[in-house]
This record gives C-alpha cells, sequence and structure tokens, in this order.
C-alpha cells in the first residue's frame, strides 16, 4: 500500500478527525515540511474555515487553501478529500500555482499586445485560448446516473491540457458528491500522447485512494496495450460497452 501510495503524482495526506496527520506520500513530504497537525500547514486566517470544512460532518471536502511549503511561506493549493468509516480523512492537494504562471504570462502578453496597439490580433487570440479551454472541459463530461453511479465519456485525443481539465470535471464532482463507481468510457479516445497516459494513471490513482471504483468502458486494444504498465496496481474494472456497464451498476445494482 506504501508504494502505491508513494507512485501518487499529487500530494496525499491521511489526517485523524482532530487533524493528526498519520501518513503522507513521498510527493507530499518533498512538497510541505513535517508536521504533526495539518491545521500547521494552512494559514492563520484560513483555519477556522478549514476547520468547519475538514470535518467528519462533511463526507467530502473540496476548498481553497493557502499552505505552507517548503520552497514558500504560502502558496495556494485545490484541497479535495473524503472521510473513511474509520474517522480518517484521505486528501489530495493540487497546486495552482501552474495557473497562476499562465494568467501572469497572458497578462505580459497582453502588455506587450497593448504596447504595439494590435488589439484585433489580442481579441482573436484570447477568443482562441476560450474555445480551446471550453473544447478540453466538454471532452471529458461528468454525468451523473444517480447518486452513487457517473459516467465520464471521453473523446479526442488525450494530452496534457485536455487531462487537466477532465480531471477538474471529476475531482469537483466526485467530492461534491457521494459517488462509489465512476465509468470511464474511452469508446471515443484516438491517440492517448504519453502525458496524456500519465494524466489518466493520476486520475485512477486518485479515485481509488478515495474510495471509488473504476470501471473503464470501451478501451481499444492499442490504449489496452498502453495502460498495461499500471493494470495490475490499480483496482480497475473493465466492461466492453457503456450499455452493459449501466445495465450491471445502474439497473441491477
Amino acid at each position: 500500500m506504501d508504494s502505491m501510495l508513494n507512485q501518487i503524482p499529487l500530494p496525499f495526506i491521511r489526517i485523524k478527525s482532530n487533524y493528526e496527520v498519520v501518513d503522507t506520500s513521498e510527493q507530499a513530504r518533498n512538497e510541505f515540511p513535517s508536521v504533526k497537525s495539518f491545521l500547521d500547514l494552512i494559514d492563520r486566517d484560513s483555519r477556522e474555515k478549514a476547520k468547519k470544512l475538514i470535518s467528519p460532518a462533511h463526507r467530502t471536502f473540496n476548498l481553497e487553501l493557502n499552505l505552507l511549503t517548503k520552497e514558500h511561506p504560502l502558496a495556494l493549493f485545490d484541497v479535495y478529500g473524503k472521510w473513511t468509516a474509520d474517522e480518517e480523512a484521505n486528501i489530495i492537494v493540487v497546486s495552482k500555482d501552474t495557473r497562476l504562471q499562465k494568467v501572469e504570462g497572458q497578462l505580459m502578453t497582453l502588455q506587450k499586445r497593448l504596447r504595439n496597439t494590435n488589439f484585433e490580433l489580442y481579441e482573436k487570440n484570447e477568443e482562441l485560448e476560450e474555445s480551446i479551454a471550453r473544447t478540453n472541459r466538454l471532452s471529458g463530461p461528468f454525468i451523473t446516473l444517480s447518486d452513487e453511479v457517473a459516467l465520464v465519456p471521453i473523446f479526442g485525443d488525450l494530452f496534457e491540457e485536455k487531462l487537466q481539465a477532465v480531471r477538474k470535471n471529476i475531482y469537483d464532482a466526485v467530492y461534491g458528491g457521494e459517488f462509489d463507481n465512476v465509468l470511464i468510457d474511452f469508446t471515443g479516445v484516438g491517440i492517448v500522447k504519453k502525458e496524456g497516459l500519465q494524466g489518466i494513471r493520476e486520475i485512477f490513482l486518485a479515485l481509488e485512494y478515495m474510495g471509488v471504483q473504476v470501471i473503464i468502458i470501451g478501451i481499444q486494444p492499442q490504449h489496452a496495450q498502453q495502460m498495461k504498465s499500471f493494470k495490475e496496481e490499480l483496482n480497475m474494472t473493465y466492461i466492453q460497452s457503456a450499455k452493459e456497464a449501466i445495465r450491471r451498476f445502474l439497473i441491477e445494482s
């Protein structure tokens, strides 16, 4: 279990209901200083907010927090968590720094374009970026089938930017509900880039540690071959068609 925990490409922290840290992944140990209480990582001004939301009274939680890291006094993170029957919370944190860097880069580009008075080019580029971002978000919609079952049909080629959008769709929905099974439909997937394969593995690992079973639907031979490297370490179920998966997990359950 510990070796698998250390393979999660995002910082993972397990805490008790009194916020005592009981386990961390290698990624978390690299990112954050060693503390006895999870509260010690949280910005003082945000601790009361965190106590209200990170509580066994809420089975799942999703919030933004400024956390103490080894490199920065405070850095902004998305914090996703889910409580277990043993009143321990499994927490995954996702840095927002890359998104902030992207915004800063866009602002610098804007300033340069303003200096060149090239407003038309800027507006067209912004429209294109928004169109691409929207397409990525729609390439992996999270469809609720019941209180416990959801379907995520993925379309097109898989690359890093698209997987980031799909991952956010899944994380936001899963940590806002009480889903036990997520059906991920690969029928419409084209080429899977190397970084896209890593993104898929990251999503599967995160869902498994949050107690959600992943069911893979309509996987093609070339995709099965690509995912062979991490098939044995993950508890995934493979079903050929969405119709069969829905019948098994929705109608017969």
